[in-house]
């Protein structure tokens, strides 16, 4: 499968609106199909915007009645393995993937209006024609029964798409056209979100200052979890990095060998540093996460 090679450049465009009658992508109604057909509305679609007699630029549009805080042409993360980094590495190249987005984060948009179109990508008519493109778009916004969700689409179309391409309707129902639209609301499957990108890379270099480039992703990996998680308390990122650091010293001391014993330890650190009982139902799913991460940089440091 191909990807996308050209320079990303934002683009915005007010004022978007939906017509029903835009043809999708490789799909042709039959007129009588369209009698009395109730058409539904999309929360979110694609919407081609031509250039010129070659190009077509791709939007995506929130066709909703709330500001998206942001938009990610891109798939985010939820830690570090996915991102193919390795703890115990301290090479330039292993750095750039602890960080995520250092690839993607100047395609992120911060607060797209209601109606508003922002542009995702381009492709060309005689360059792409025959090329699988693909395009995977993250946007937080409530599901069905849901506070808080990031909606997944993964669009994979032969040649990119032609004029109108939804997302999701907004009964939260899949478009049959789609390649895969998901809700994610539950916390291990949440990734981490685009905005605190920056606050992520201070916290960081800051670490790297006062531990060296090893220690300082293992606390930053281990803050990860503690972020996704919710432990302790629904606080800014940066927040949470003095537990980080507490947990990754008495996971050098004590050594755990299961998940039971990781979630001691958290505990013993958040007592410690707030009132007893403060982090109360800690997710074993995280203590597993922790674990593992524990486990890996014990084998890091053994290869050295």
């Amino acid at each position: 499968m191909t990807t996308l090679t050209y320079q990303f450049e934002q683009k915005r465009i007010d004022n978007f609106k939906w017509s029903s009658g835009s043809k999708l992508s490789g799909i042709t109604a039959l007129a009588n199909d369209e009698k009395d057909r109730v058409r539904k509305q999309p929360l979110f679609y694609l919407e081609t915007v031509s250039v010129n007699n070659y190009e077509d630029d791709i939007y995506f549009v929130n066709n909703t009645n709330e500001t998206l805080r942001w938009v990610a042409p891109f798939k985010p993360y939820r830690n570090i393995n996915e991102a193919r980094a390795k703890l115990g590495d301290t090479s330039d190249e292993n750095l750039r993937k602890v960080k995520f987005y250092s690839d993607d984060i100047h395609s992120v948009y911060q607060d797209v209006l209601p109606k508003q179109g922002v542009r995702i990508g381009n492709t060309h008519i005689m360059y792409d024609s025959d090329a699988m493109m693909q395009w995977f778009i993250h946007v937080p916004y409530n599901g069905p029964d849901t506070h808080y969700a990031i909606w997944q689409f993964n669009v994979v179309e032969k040649g990119g798409i032609r004029e109108t391409y939804p997302l999701l309707w907004e009964d939260f129902s899949k478009p049959s056209h789609i390649a895969s639209c998901d809700c994610l609301f539950e916390r291990v499957d949440m990734p981490i979100e685009v905005s605190i990108y920056e606050e992520r890379c201070v916290m960081l270099e800051r670490l790297i200052g006062s531990f060296g480039v090893s220690n300082a992703i293992f606390i930053l990996a281990i803050n990860d979890v503690l972020y996704r998680y919710g432990v302790g308390w629904n606080a800014p990122y940066s927040e949470s990095d003095i537990q980080a650091q507490d947990i990754a010293m008495k996971l050098t001391e004590q050594n755990p060998e299961n998940a039971g014993a990781v979630k001691a330890i958290i505990q013993s650190v958040y007592d410690f540093w707030f009132d007893e009982g403060f982090a109360k139902n800690i997710s074993m799913l995280a203590c597993k996460e922790l674990l593992s991460l524990y486990q890996a940089q014990v084998a890091s440091q053994k290869q050295v």
